[in-house]
């Protein structure tokens, strides 16, 4: 498995690296260190000389901030590389995502509050949006109890096949939570608005068992799958907003991460307009692994057949 971390060396650029570490990788996997450097405007101004030792003493800085970090995740079953590039950052990640070919992107998060105020133009956003693979922005160090959201979509469907591809993550409990999310129908206005309200209530309150068995039927379907594919899976139904009912489901399980499946065609493009997605990037609790669907694991199990075959 190649595993790529985008690091600034900060709190929760550390938490990327914590959840790395603590992954079931198997024999031979690679993990590489990247920071980006991407100098200041005013840099640009000084002589050739002033922006070379610029560059060179802060290459020379990170390279030992990332053998450090590398010390740290060194293990038999695993190689640790490390790597520096000049540039805008983001770029730069996605760059070597794409070089490497790697499974899965690593980045931390400067939290709820940060990320929602600088969301679209952060790094970990873009970088979300434009990535050729799955992306866990981390928001702790742990990875051993995720949520899964499932409504029983194929774009949904994209976070549960990585679990069940992914080797690094066989040791997960994965707990699916399906959501009943069917708001209550607006009254009717007119000469007939009485009737038409009673109508459409009645037709809401007529709809919903069939409706809760439904995603029940999801939700069991998926844990079902996850289990024949040797992890530890559960499944639960809510009713409400999903997002806001996927991050309570979050809180209360005190997980670690919850998996969400996109359309990996626009990346979260379309999605940041009001989506799911976007409510959970904003709020949620804990760290958020983004699948992309078109890709999502596509490469990993190609390499993980070959290897068992």
């Amino acid at each position: 498995m190649r595993v790529l971390i985008a690091t600034d060396f900060s709190p929760h650029a550390e938490d990327a690296v914590k959840i790395v570490k603590r992954l079931a990788l198997p024999f031979g996997s690679t993990v590489r260190l990247l920071h980006a450097i991407e100098p200041f405007a005013d840099v640009a101004t000084l002589n050739p000389v002033a922006i070379t030792a610029f560059t060179d003493a802060a290459v020379t800085q990170v390279k030992s901030e990332l053998d450090r970090a590398a010390v740290t995740l060194r293990a038999p079953e695993r190689v640790v590389e490390t790597v520096t590039v000049l540039g805008r950052v983001a770029d730069a990640i996605v760059a070597e995502a794409e070089s490497s070919k790697a499974d899965l992107i690593v980045v931390g998060s400067r939290g709820r509050n940060a990320l929602k105020s600088t969301l679209l133009g952060s790094v970990s956003a873009e970088v979300v949006d434009r990535a050729p693979c799955p992306v866990i922005i981390a928001r702790g160090p742990a990875f051993r109890k995720v949520i899964l959201a499932d409504d029983g979509s194929e774009t949904a469907a994209a976070g549960a096949r990585f679990l069940a591809v992914s080797p690094a993550l066989s040791d997960v409990a994965v707990h699916v939570v399906s959501v009943v999310d069917a708001p209550f129908p607006s009254m009717l206005i007119g000469s007939d608005a009485a009737t038409g309200a009673y109508a459409a209530v009645q037709a809401y309150y007529d709809a919903l068992p069939a409706l809760r068995e439904t995603t029940a039927k999801i939700a069991r379907e998926r844990a079902g799958a996850l289990v024949a594919a040797a992890l530890n899976a559960t499944s639960e139904v809510r009713e409400g907003n999903a997002a806001d009912e996927l991050i309570a489901a979050a809180a209360e399980a005190r997980a670690d991460c919850i998996v969400i499946g996109t359309h990996g065609r626009t990346g979260l493009t379309r999605l940041f307009l009001g989506s799911v997605a976007r409510a959970i990037l904003f709020k949620a609790p804990c760290s958020v692994l983004i699948v992309p669907g078109v890709k999502a694991g596509s490469r990993l199990r190609e390499r993980v057949l070959a290897a068992s075959n």
